[in-house]
């Protein structure tokens, strides 16, 4: 901000009614959103100097302009901060750093037997959806259970509709096997799938009473072999209950959220609890300041929680929100349905959520120590390398490819953070512009993608530029990386390459800096740092090489068949599942694909079958 008259003038001419604020610096980019009741009031308050923190003195000092958006109340605000917020990832907001969708269990109502299954994302399909699960460990521990005792179909339809026997799990007990007549009728499967219903709403009970009574019934038979496998499925439900910490029988539906704060840093922990049942709990890092209150942080968390996920109507907290009423009636304005917000004083309650307190705890505490390490991994780089400036980000690059085929370029983040998966980048390298087998060809093709002219510019808006570059490669390699960076005027990025010693031992792999070997000594931290960093973008880059090859080689079995273009033969691997049920489809089968007429269906079985 060039002078506080400058800011005074801005906010003097802003409206007073209810909306959100956007604050903009000279290289528009937006630094922070607000929401108010009152614009006007609200921009004021930032021009008490003396009462501002050293952080929001920052803020004001980069104000160039202020866009307002002007909203009916001061719900409508709050939500359509929330929304920016996530969109735009202003720097002075507090921001979440894990954004990834929770898993749901899934029955699809849409086939005849329906399929269970794991699901996130949008909720588009015609089923019941039974979550959020928050973590997909929590997820998979109760569809293990439930395809044990329930017997529910997981395959696919492309699967499910083409198979002629059973598969391995009806052998070993874990599906009833509806894809063959002869297993299981319609009516018993669906009564399956309602016990299973029953089961995830938390009807417990009356389900173990019926096992056991059928169970009697069988043993009473001497039918010991059908009771045991009764027997069974009691064990297995009788465990998953069991794992519940605490009896939750009277919270029902209930999340549980828990902050824990030191300084800059805090943990937000959030249980699910959901018909009784413990699904799971996860942290959440946010980031923000040493300056902000830690009411706002969790008040700001549980804005972006609930309106990307639907609450249940009693959260237990162990923070006071100040907002508590506008958010309660904000949610209740999307969902329709109130949502109170509860800090117990004592009873069963107050200790789940002191328990949950706990957890938030020792999280923050581990998240620290982790932090701490990568931080002294990154100093003792630094030290190492004698280089003058911090490094907060370091990008690690590695090709893989088959004789030069399905190649692909794979680009690792690491910074104080760890590994920054997010952050990842795979480059499908095209042949038309590499020549096969040229390694140099491939990575100086990488490099130029990522160090592009947007590349740069976007480094500009976020700042997302590395110190520090690794190459998976000899001398050639790194000749080529930093000619790249010194083109691009890009000198400050400082460059390393890794390769493998005499018979790939990686005892004897060698680093080059400064145009010199053995720079780094071997068997220090530092060696062993470079090391991992180049193990994790070699994995990388495989894992990428090796689903674009599984992909090319259906298509190439199926590329030879005239009149079968790229549309068709992903039309047919998307029906049959895989190219062996391809192959062993009848011509009937085929014709019943889109697009696929009884000539091409034809021409296709000759071609396996002759």
């Amino acid at each position: 901000m060039k002078n506080l008259n400058t800011l005074k003038t801005i906010v003097n001419q802003q409206p007073t009614s209810a909306g959100i604020y956007k604050m903009i610096n000279a290289k528009d980019q937006i630094l922070y959103v607000g929401k108010a009741k009152n614009i006007k009031n609200r921009l004021k308050s930032y021009l008490n100097h003396n009462n501002l923190s050293n952080r929001i003195k920052r803020l004001v000092a980069q104000i160039n302009k202020i866009d307002v958006v002007i909203t009916e109340t001061e719900k409508e605000a709050l939500l359509l901060e929330a929304n920016l917020i996530k969109k735009l990832k202003p720097q002075f907001n507090i921001l979440l750093r894990d954004d990834k969708s929770f898993p749901y269990i899934f029955i699809n109502y849409e086939q005849d037997y329906p399929q269970i299954s794991k699901h996130r994302g949008k909720q588009r399909i015609n089923g019941k959806y039974y979550g959020p699960f928050a973590t997909i460990s929590s997820l998979n521990y109760t569809l293990k259970i439930l395809q044990k005792v329930f017997l529910l179909r997981s395959c696919e339809n492309t699967i499910f509709e083409n198979r002629s026997k059973p598969c391995l799990l009806y052998q070993i007990e874990r599906c009833s096997g509806p894809c063959v007549d002869y297993t299981i009728n319609k009516k018993d499967y669906l009564a399956s799938v309602k016990s299973a219903e029953d089961f995830l709403s938390g009807k417990h009970s009356n389900l173990q009473e019926e096992l056991s009574t059928k169970m009697s019934i069988e043993s009473k038979n001497l039918n010991f072999e059908k009771a045991g496998s009764y027997r069974d499925k009691i064990i297995a439900l009788t465990q998953i209950q069991s794992q519940q910490n605490i009896n939750l029988q009277d919270i029902k539906d209930t999340d549980v959220i828990s902050i824990s704060r030191k300084g800059s840093r805090s943990c937000i922990q959030v249980f699910i609890y959901r018909s009784g049942q413990n699904w799971g709990n996860k942290s959440f890092f946010p980031k923000h300041s040493e300056e902000e209150d830690t009411e706002e942080i969790l008040e700001r968390f549980i804005v972006d929680f609930y309106t990307k996920y639907t609450p249940p109507k009693k959260v237990l907290i162990n923070k006071h929100l100040k907002d508590q009423k506008l958010i309660s009636n904000s949610l209740l304005s999307i969902y329709g349905f109130k949502t109170s917000f509860i800090i117990p004083k004592q009873g069963k309650k107050h200790d789940i959520v002191s328990y949950a307190k706990k957890n938030s705890d020792l999280s923050l505490q581990s998240h620290i120590t982790q932090s701490m390490s990568n931080k002294q991994a990154l100093q003792s780089l630094k030290s190492t390398l004698k280089i003058n400036k911090e490094i907060n980000r370091i990008e690690a690059y590695d090709n893989s490819h088959l004789f030069g085929k399905n190649a692909v370029g794979a680009m690792i983040v690491f910074s104080d953070e760890g590994f920054n998966k997010k952050a990842y980048r795979k480059f499908n390298i095209d042949q038309n512009q590499v020549k096969s087998g040229d390694d140099y060809g491939m990575m100086s093709h990488v490099l130029n993608r990522r160090f592009n002219k947007e590349a740069i510019k976007d480094y500009k808006k976020h700042s997302s530029l590395p110190e520090l570059i690794l190459i998976d490669g000899g001398k050639g390699h790194y000749d080529l990386a930093k000619k790249m960076l010194i083109e691009k005027n890009l000198k400050d990025i400082e460059v390393l390459s890794i390769y493998k010693g005499k018979g790939r031992r990686s005892e004897l792999d060698q680093i080059i800096y400064n145009n010199q070997k053995g720079f780094i000594k071997k068997d220090t931290p530092s060696y062993f740092f470079i090391q991992r960093l180049r193990d994790e973008s070699h994995r990388f880059a495989l894992g990428a090489h090796k689903t674009k090859r599984k992909k090319d080689i259906k298509n190439s079995e199926l590329e030879p068949i005239l009149g079968l273009g790229r549309n068709r033969r992903k039309l047919l691997l998307n029906h049959f599942g895989s190219i062996e049920n391809i192959k062993s489809a009848s011509p009937q089968d085929l014709s019943k694909v889109k697009g696929i007429s009884k000539l091409l269906s034809d021409k296709i079985y000759d071609y396996f079958n002759n």
